[in-house]
């Protein structure tokens, strides 16, 4: 290719970044609108949404169009299926049931113009792996996984990452989809299950937070005591904390003060705001609306992945609910319960394990069970422990994807580091989902 082919592509991708950067973010904003009940604007933002997943398509990897190909595929089946049965079907409703996600992916996007990595000189050992990890999980709870690659280049060795980096990386990130609503599937379980509220899961899926971090601790002492002893890591400053703690302390303040406002709307409006008013501070307005739009331009196409995923995932859930609505098929529960819980948090890993996006068995599952969940608090813990297991655990996960296309690990050593963790995550959220029905707790 020569030199002025090479530059007109590269213009050309220039001027695509920015008409999909643009199309993305008026998605938010009407979205946004929308969400607080300050305008009508669905329409439009869901129009603007599937707008900028056709202008991107092209441009995802073999690998992100598959599960893309496949949701809309048995969505398509689902939704003719209702159709030909005399189903009312509303195609707007239909492309914008997972509109709130994409909005929120979006915002959460804008958290990298304050992003950066600072390290604090500490000696190898044990120390080193703690705040590290520490670091990592608090970093990736509202930088999603760009956090992966940022912290995963600092840790890697000759172009890979040792099994202490791997653990880090998978189980740091991982562990925060647990309780972050910064990541997906909280909001997602929250806009998907009737009934569920913030501060009636936050406090067990913390717990298993905790819990996941302590056990890998004692693994990593027991199984890697070599490694440990002179891990070098890099463990992050306070001042790079910072944003995440703030934006989390945020987050939990607007809840617990006004409760009735909606939490995705709230994220979003805060992932996009701090950064903005961080910057401001910094670098003065001018400078900050320049960095913001520039990142628009040139770096907001980037979330094509996420948001084709999640807006394909709704249409699906869409189809499900359709033909549940229209009576097509009946469910084997009645209710929901303990049981039915751990059933569907273990049939999702499963699943996920063999090659199915556990963002598409939750969804799935969520419009399946939305009009007999009668154990909301029950399902969401289970919804989401599936989740995070499934994203450390499953190698078709988008947390494995980039340790194997990345950092060249193997298949074989991520499920040799991660397979014992799972299991006891999966028994340990088993047994609080028992111990919480015998507490009154659905």
């Amino acid at each position: 290719m020569t030199l002025s082919a090479t530059t007109a592509k590269a213009a050309l991708l220039g001027r695509r970044d920015a008409v999909s950067g643009l199309l993305i973010f008026v998605t938010l904003l009407l979205a946004l609108l929308d969400t607080f009940g300050l305008a009508d604007l669905a329409t439009p933002a869901t129009l603007c949404a599937w707008a900028f997943v056709a202008l991107e398509f092209g441009r995802l990897s073999a690998k992100q169009r598959l599960p893309i190909y496949l949701l809309l595929g048995i969505g398509c089946g689902f939704i003719a299926w209702a159709w030909s049965s005399g189903a009312r079907i509303d195609p707007l409703a239909i492309l914008g049931e997972h509109l709130k996600l994409a909005m929120l992916l979006a915002a959460v996007n804008f958290i990298r113009l304050s992003t950066r990595l600072e390290q604090v000189n500490d000696r190898p050992g044990p120390r080193s792996f703690v705040t590290t990890l520490g670091g990592m999980h608090l970093l990736s709870s509202v930088a999603n996984f760009s956090s992966m690659l940022l912290v995963g280049e600092q840790l890697k060795r000759r172009d890979t990452l040792s099994s202490l980096s791997r653990i880090i990386l998978g189980r740091g990130f991982s562990l925060a989809v647990l309780w972050s609503p910064f990541l997906s599937i909280l909001p997602l379980v929250l806009e998907q299950v009737p009934g569920t509220e913030l501060y009636s899961i936050l406090p067990f899926t913390l717990g298993l937070a905790l819990f996941g971090l302590g056990y890998t601790l004692l693994e990593v002492r027991y199984r890697y005591p070599r490694d440990l002893a002179r891990y070098p890591g890099y463990p992050m400053t306070a001042r790079t904390l910072m944003m995440p703690l703030c934006l989390i302390a945020a987050i939990l303040a607007v809840s617990g003060v006004w409760p009735t406002l909606p939490t995705v709307g709230v994220v979003a409006l805060l992932s996009l705001l701090t950064p903005l008013m961080l910057l401001t501070l910094q670098q003065g307005p001018v400078q900050a609306s320049r960095r913001l739009v520039e990142h628009t331009l040139t770096r907001l196409a980037d979330t094509r992945g996420e948001i084709s995923l999640f807006l394909s995932a709704g249409f699906l859930a869409a189809g499900v609910k359709a033909c549940i609505a229209a009576g097509l098929f009946s469910l084997p529960f009645a209710h929901t319960d303990a049981q039915v819980a751990i059933f569907v948090m273990w049939s999702i890993v499963i699943l996920a394990s063999l090659g199915i996006h556990q963002f598409a068995l939750v969804a799935t599952y969520a419009g399946l069970l939305a009009d007999v969940t009668t154990a909301p608090t029950l399902m969401a813990i289970a919804y989401i422990i599936a989740t995070s297991v499934s994203m450390s655990g499953s190698l078709f996960s988008g947390v494995n994807f980039i340790l194997q296309a990345r950092f060249n690990c193997t298949g074989r050593a991520i499920l040799r580091n991660n397979l014992a963790y799972s299991l006891i995550m999966l028994v340990a959220a088993s047994l609080l989902i028992y111990m919480m029905q015998l507490s009154g707790i659905h």
